[in-house]
C-alpha cells in the first residue's frame, strides 16, 4: 500500500460518513459532460445524514481542475420536489461547510507508518468512542475542517482537481441572515 492511499483510507472524516447511522446512500443530484473532454463528466452528490448533517461530493472525472459550484437547490433538490408549497427549508437556512479531505494524514507520517517507526497514533479509535458518539461530541478528527458557511439560498464552490472529488459535510449552521465574510 502506498502512504497516500494509507492516508485516504485511513481518514476519520471520511470514514464518519461511510459508518454514519442513518446508513442512508448519498444520490446523484446531476451530470454534465467536461468542458475540456467530452468523454469526461463532472457530477454532484448528495446524501442525508444523522444528526441533520448532510454530505456534498463534487466529482470531476475530467483530466483538468475544473471550478464546480452546487446551489442549495441544487443540494436539497429531492428536499424541494417533496416540499408543499415551496422551496425546502434547507435552503432557506445558512449551512457550516466542513472539508472533509483537510485534515487528512499527510503522505510523510503514512510513510513513516508504512515503515513501523512512526511517532504519531494513526486515526480515530472508533473501538474507543464509536463515529455517532464522536460525531454528537463534535470530535473534529470526525468533522473535517470548517471552511466556510454557504448563506441561504446560497451555492457551495470548490476547484476540484482532475480525476478528484471535494468531499464536503455541511451542518445547520446559524439561523436566518446571509453568510458572512467566509461564505463560500
Amino acid at each position: 500500500m502506498s502512504p497516500q492511499t494509507l492516508s485516504i483510507y485511513s481518514n476519520p472524516a471520511v470514514l464518519a460518513i461511510s459508518q454514519d447511522p442513518l446508513g442512508v446512500s448519498a444520490h446523484r443530484v446531476w451530470q454534465y459532460p467536461t468542458p475540456a473532454d467530452d468523454q469526461s463528466s463532472y457530477s454532484l452528490w448528495a446524501g442525508d445524514l444523522a444528526g441533520g448533517d448532510y454530505v456534498v461530493a463534487l466529482l470531476n472525472a475530467g483530466p483538468t481542475p475544473l471550478t464546480m459550484n452546487a446551489s442549495l437547490a441544487d443540494i436539497f433538490f429531492d428536499a424541494s420536489s417533496t416540499s408543499a408549497g415551496g422551496p425546502a427549508r434547507e435552503i432557506m437556512q445558512a449551512w457550516e461547510v466542513y472539508d472533509l479531505w483537510a485534515n487528512r494524514m499527510d503522505n510523510a507520517t503514512a510513510a513513516s507508518i508504512l515503515r513501523g517507526n512512526a511517532t504519531v497514533a494513526m486515526g480515530y479509535n472508533s473501538t474507543r468512542t464509536s463515529y455517532a458518539d464522536g460525531l454528537a461530541r463534535n470530535e473534529s478528527a470526525l468533522l473535517g475542517a470548517r471552511v466556510g458557511t454557504v448563506a441561504p439560498r446560497g451555492t457551495l464552490n470548490a476547484t476540484v482537481e482532475g480525476h478528484g472529488i471535494a468531499l464536503y459535510r455541511l451542518r445547520p449552521g446559524p439561523s436566518g441572515g446571509a453568510g458572512g465574510r467566509d461564505e463560500l
